[in-house]
């Protein structure tokens, strides 16, 4: 069966890469690009059959929509493979998910999670060149550029880093998980509290109940004398 994948992002909404497939919706025959009370007020193509579309009404916010070819077992796979990494079952999750690729090679989600699996159990080489397909799928993907600084971050790959994220941000401004871990790779390993805080405000904006980046804020407004 040949469908849409969708998944929406709005402000303030942080989507566990793990999640994707099991939030998406698949339907036939419609234009899922048109979700209902989400006007459309920019629609991009994103590589490989993808697209994007941009939020309106006041709202921040992206749709990614992708064509993929799955049925119901395979789905019920992903759900399995995505409670595997939930445990922390990694090798079990990798060894699914690989299924997964190989029956539905044309859709980012199983590429970011077993990225992600990869990177838990110390294979990062493996983990970079998943992302890297993800990110051949849908340039720029918010969720695989978040991941794919993580990686870079870990191997002390610090200006690569930096440049992944802000590679995301230019692109998907409102993808409020990429500003907070730029805004530590600023402050913690590139010493450019300027950057770190621009980016903690930014991510505080719309994430005003996280306690932790309000202090790590006043510490930089201190340090920085804006207080």
């Amino acid at each position: 069966m040949t469908c849409f994948l969708k998944i929406k992002i709005s402000a303030g909404l942080v989507v566990p890469a793990i999640a994707l497939w099991l939030l998406a919706g698949c339907v036939t025959g419609t234009d899922v690009t048109r979700a209902r009370h989400t006007p459309v007020v920019q629609k991009v193509p994103a590589g490989k059959g993808a697209s994007v579309v941009r939020l309106a009404d006041g709202r921040k916010g992206f749709v990614i929509t992708e064509v993929c070819s799955i049925n119901d077992a395979l789905r019920k796979d992903f759900a399995s493979a995505v409670a595997m990494l939930n445990d922390q079952d990694y090798v079990n999750a990798i060894d699914l998910l690989q299924k997964i690729i190989e029956q539905s090679p044309g859709v980012t989600a199983p590429y970011i999670n077993i990225a992600i699996a990869y990177q838990h159990t110390g294979k990062a080489e493996q983990a970079e060149e998943h992302l890297k397909t993800a990110l051949g799928i849908v340039p720029g993907h918010p969720v695989a550029c978040n991941q794919y600084g993580l990686l870079y971050r870990r191997s002390g790959r610090f200006e690569e880093a930096r440049k992944i994220y802000e590679k995301a941000l230019k692109g998907f401004p409102e993808y409020y998980p990429a500003h907070r871990n730029l805004g530590i790779l600023c402050d913690l390993y590139l010493n450019d509290p300027a950057c770190a805080l621009k980016h903690y405000e930014i991510y505080r904006q719309y994430k005003p109940e996280d306690s932790q980046v309000k202090m790590w804020i006043a510490d930089l407004r201190s340090r920085l004398g804006t207080n």
